[in-house]
């Protein structure tokens, strides 16, 4: 993983001072401060009122590989000073998104919300769904007027919060795109497969968005709303129900229907299990060059796969 990225680690059981003693104990350079935003050149200390009796630990910018070794170093001296999280402790990191361009954004979030099932299931369920007040789920962010936007700064205005999964509110205060989900942790091996995770995800939107990812529709029977509809798929993949209802006026009734009529012409659509959401498979279709991502995982290290695979299992064998 190359990307500079930031962390901020929201923690209980200790205080601020037990924390930056024990960060100054192995060499790192942390200052306690009041609450603000500002990135610094070292870790900073702040006040965090959404965290039930603790604080944050913010990062300064952090670089690749190098920048995750230096993660773990903090979260481990702050797990042996007596760290410990809550249900209101989140772990949020930060991605450089200099590089990034709209069509590479509109890319993470898409594929963010159509798998984001996946993503829930190696998270408590705190974080999964619409659980948690501070990181909403994507469902429902990639409506018609996100994907019309022609700026970042457009596509954070259409999501018009901080508090999703995938913030893009970050872009216009310090050039980043935040990722939220995750519960808090001082555990180093959790930061590093979360931080690796994200930044392979990054690199693969990045790649697929410059090429033709998704079909392009070809049939002559089309015509009309039916058209319409069919466009929505090719240019998202995935739509939810209350998508399809926002664009056409409908109710959900008709909407289905109006699915139901495009599956009739040809087009494979499968329901996606639990969400009232709609996946383009194959159907009369002129295929791309490069088949579409059918999962979360598509790209990402096999270490970090494995590493997901397994808390996946634990997580669902102790529901």
């Amino acid at each position: 993983m190359e990307r500079s990225f930031g962390i901020e680690l929201e923690i209980a059981g200790i205080t601020q001072r037990i924390a930056k003693l024990a960060l100054s104990a192995v060499g790192v350079q942390v200052q306690a401060e009041s609450y603000n935003h500002s990135t610094r050149a070292h870790w900073k200390i702040v006040s965090d009122a959404s965290v039930r009796g603790g604080f944050e630990v913010v990062s300064p910018i952090l670089h690749g590989e190098q920048g995750i070794i230096e993660a773990m170093k903090v979260a481990t001296a702050l797990d042996d000073a007596g760290a410990s999280i809550n249900r209101t402790c989140g772990f949020h990191v930060h991605f450089d998104a200099s590089d990034l361009d709209v069509e590479t954004i509109k890319t993470i979030v898409r594929r963010y919300a159509e798998f984001e099932s996946e993503v829930d299931a190696v998270m408590p369920p705190s974080r999964r769904g619409d659980a948690n007040n501070y990181c909403h789920s994507m469902a429902g962010v990639v409506t018609p007027s996100f994907l019309r936007a022609s700026t970042i700064r457009e596509l954070a205005t259409v999501q018009g919060s901080r508090y999703y999964k995938v913030n893009l509110q970050s872009f216009q205060r310090h050039g980043t795109i935040e990722f939220r989900q995750h519960s808090g942790t001082v555990n180093a091996n959790k930061i590093s497969n979360w931080v690796r995770f994200l930044g392979e995800f990054i690199d693969v939107c990045k790649a697929e968005s410059g090429s033709s990812a998704l079909p392009v529709i070809e049939h002559p029977a089309l015509r009309g709303v039916q058209r319409r509809l069919a466009d929505m798929f090719t240019a998202q993949g995935s739509v939810q129900l209350s998508e399809i209802c926002e664009a056409f006026g409908w109710q959900p009734h008709t909407a289905r229907a109006a699915v139901t009529r495009l599956r009739q012409a040809g087009l494979e659509i499968e329901s996606v299990r639990g969400r009232a959401m709609y996946r383009l498979v194959s159907g009369m279709v002129q295929q791309p060059s490069a088949s579409r991502c059918s999962s979360i995982w598509h790209g990402i290290s096999e270490s970090v796969v494995t590493f997901y695979r397994n808390r996946a299992a634990v997580l669902a064998a102790a529901m």
